[in-house]
């Protein structure tokens, strides 16, 4: 895997410092990403609009989730029909994804936000109903065991 895609990766699971970013880059190949290499390769992601840096804290942009998620073109992608803001929220899905299906995980949280789901934790998310098609591929991709669905209104919640 290229140190952009990692670093892309790392980011968008792990907003954070320059620290975190390469303890977790390094545990992960420590001949290949030297200091140097990840601090020049950061500063290039941020010119190129891929990520930004507010108050030392790295994050990516929507043009690098798009990149990554170019990057996994394997995946179908569903585009909503309604406006997001519309839409009547009442789902709340929890998944858990193992490592191995990493960039199912990715793409799955790029979904959400495209339905019109909100983040209320990492693998914790809040919107309108899905359709049968999207809830059919995840069966399809045998994903099903690791997502939950539960039906709640915005006065359910505390």
């Amino acid at each position: 895997m290229s140190l952009v895609k990692e670093i892309l990766k790392t980011v968008s699971d792990y907003p954070g410092g320059y620290k975190l970013i390469y303890s977790i880059l390094y545990e992960k190949n420590s001949d290949k990403n030297s200091e140097v290499s990840i601090k020049g390769t950061l500063s290039r992601l941020k010119k190129k609009g891929l990520l930004s840096n507010k108050n030392n804290t790295w994050h990516i942009t929507r043009m690098g989730k798009e990149m990554l998620l170019k990057k996994n073109s394997s995946i179908t992608y569903f585009k909503s029909k309604k406006p997001k803001s519309k839409k009547i929220k009442t789902t709340i899905i929890i998944f858990d994804i193992p490592e191995k299906k990493r960039k199912y995980r990715d793409w799955l949280r790029h979904e959400l936000i495209e339905f019109g789901f909100d983040f209320v934790q990492q693998s914790v998310w809040f919107g309108p109903s899905l359709p049968k098609e999207f809830i059919l591929f995840l069966k399809k991709e045998k994903l099903l065991q690791y997502v939950k669905f539960f039906k709640a209104s915005e006065e359910d919640l505390i």
